[in-house]
């Protein structure tokens, strides 16, 4: 019989583990947990997120997390963890994929900028430093 390797966490060697010796999961495990402390916790922390248990319907009602539901971006999104090459349009994708279901090879409607204009570094630069 092989065994399977099982990955967990954000990567690396140490998270990677024979799956057959990882507990399984049964499904009272996958239940919410009734809170029984006299205080409780919500969020991230800090005192702000602490709140008496005196009324377990509301407690309760905390535990439940409600998912936050994506607008739209109307201008420049960001993905991943930084740096200008997870900048993208929204506007610029929607045309390129127009384009490829037309079977254009390339689509550019981005606006041109001068070549005045300062680019993201300079700009960057220019507010660090204060400059106009």
């Amino acid at each position: 019989m092989s065994s399977h390797m099982q990955s967990s966490g954000r990567g690396g060697a140490g998270n990677i583990v024979d799956s057959s010796k990882s507990p399984k999961i049964q499904p009272e495990d996958l239940k919410t947990p009734i809170l029984k402390t006299s205080v409780v916790t919500t969020g991230r922390g800090g005192t702000g997120n602490m709140a008496k248990n005196s009324d377990p319907a509301e407690t309760r009602l905390r535990q439940d997390v409600e998912p936050v539901i994506r607008r739209d971006s109307q201008g420049a999104s960001h993905v991943g963890r930084g740096g200008n090459g997870n900048v993208f349009n929204p506007k610029d994708t929607e045309a390129a994929k127009r384009a490829h279901e037309k079977g254009d090879s390339a689509v550019d409607d981005a606006p041109r900028k001068s070549s005045d204009e300062p680019g993201w570094a300079e700009k960057s630069k220019n507010f660090l430093f204060g400059k106009k």
